[in-house]
């Protein structure tokens, strides 16, 4: 029988903290949510390691380590409001919810949908709210956020999701080009004044072009 918890506290200790994760809210936040009960069991035993597991509908949970890094450059506090984009079957929401005041989780498979917000539930993190439909429109409704993270690969952010975000608020995502060979990269995007962004470049690694995201579908209307 596996034991979820030792597999936890061994990806906290030999996966997120030598990547130079020290913030000790993310840390335990990771330490906390059992990864485990948002994937299929089928791929229980496999949780922890630090590989991208399919979900279905060509989406992926991110690994742990690339999960981890991209949040912890959002500089989440206790009071801020977070948009949390394609987090499937909601442990991106989990971690998230033990960071923020509020996540806002927009999703739009119905299935993903469905059994993020009864394993939530079940957990008792009552903080987050679920919205149904595209994902590059992220929900204007209920913003402006603090911190935006797209749980994938994107070709482009679209303008209305910068202009979701407060004056200093924070998007992070995995930009991609279809149409190179070189590899993707972890981009955290900041929020001007002006209402442009400073761009800076965190690490290399690959990704998953979540749909919508690519530059074709800014050109429809």
């Amino acid at each position: 029988m596996t034991d979820y918890s030792a597999a936890r506290k061994n990806m906290v200790e030999c996966q997120l903290h030598p990547c130079g994760i020290s913030d000790i809210r993310v840390l335990e936040a990771f330490n906390t949510v059992p990864r485990e009960s948002f994937v299929f069991e089928s791929q229980r035993s496999i949780a922890y390691m630090d590989k991208d597991l399919p979900l279905g509908h060509e989406r992926y949970l991110l690994s742990p380590m690339v999960h981890a890094r991209m949040i912890h450059a959002l500089s989440i506090k206790s009071d801020d409001i977070v948009l949390d984009i394609g987090g499937a079957m909601g442990y991106s929401a989990a971690v998230l919810s033990k960071l923020a005041t509020t996540v806002v989780s927009v999703e739009n498979q119905s299935d993903f949908l469905e059994f993020a917000k009864k394993t939530l539930l079940e957990m008792d993190l009552l903080n987050i709210l679920h919205v149904d439909h595209d994902l590059q429109l992220g929900d204007a409704k209920h913003g402006p956020y603090d911190s935006i993270l797209v749980n994938g690969a994107a070709e482009y952010i679209p303008d209305d999701l910068i202009a979701q975000l407060n004056i200093g608020g924070r998007l992070c995502y995995i930009e991609t080009n279809l149409s190179a060979v070189d590899c993707g990269k972890v981009v955290l995007l900041t929020k001007r004044a002006d209402g442009e962004c400073d761009r800076k470049v965190l690490f290399e690694t690959s990704g998953h072009l979540l749909s919508g995201f690519n530059k074709d579908s800014a050109f429809k209307f």
